[in-house]
């Protein structure tokens, strides 16, 4: 019977309350692939493939942002470290420190300055010249600002006048590099 109107009228009731679509439970499906691969009519896979996740753009951009932040950081830390290098040289020294208190210091910086200097007296002379006329050229350097700054403490002092005229006379001479070795008195 193909035909709806072959039907009797019992029948064509009974026909339209049959239900058009039936759906199947989920795991039918799953029992019914591995039935037949049990069976050896569907193949096995050899292993199951993952699909690939891709990053989330938000996550690399948080990782981006997270290495701006550290770099500026750290660029903002040497910024600050190399420009309060005098504030580090004397912090041990507090603003209401006594004279005793700051003559120490000077003392254990003078101590630093010499220990530096041996140091750069004792180097072979297979180091290169170029770097140890550079240490030689700082040593000067500062040895200039601490005789500028005795001759701002005590001004009629005429040690660090005359080592300020010494610096001040070696700076205008173009001739040979200075003796590897020289006594200053003080």
């Amino acid at each position: 019977m193909t035909d709806r109107d072959e039907l009797t009228p019992a029948e064509r009731r009974a026909y339209d309350a049959l239900p058009r679509e039936r759906v199947p439970r989920a795991e039918l499906e799953d029992r019914v692939v591995a039935a037949l691969q049990r069976r050896g009519l569907l193949p096995i896979p050899l292993a199951a493939v993952a699909p690939r996740r891709r990053l989330a753009p938000w996550l690399a951009g948080a990782a981006a942002a997270a290495l701006a932040l550290f770099a500026a950081g750290f660029a903002t830390g040497q910024y600050l470290g190399t420009r309060s290098g005098a504030a580090a040289a004397l912090s041990g020294v507090q603003a209401n420190a006594s004279a005793t208190q700051v003559a120490a210091h000077v003392e254990r910086a003078g101590a630093l300055y010499v220990a530096a200097l041996t140091a750069l007296n004792r180097m072979s002379d297979s180091t290169d010249p170029r770097a140890r006329a550079v240490a030689r050229r700082a040593a000067l350097n500062v040895l200039g600002a601490a005789a500028s700054e005795m001759a701002q403490i005590a001004p009629d002092d005429p040690l660090a006048a005359a080592v300020l005229r010494g610096l001040d006379d070696r700076s205008r001479e173009p001739g040979p590099a200075p003796p590897t070795r020289s006594v200053v008195w003080f």
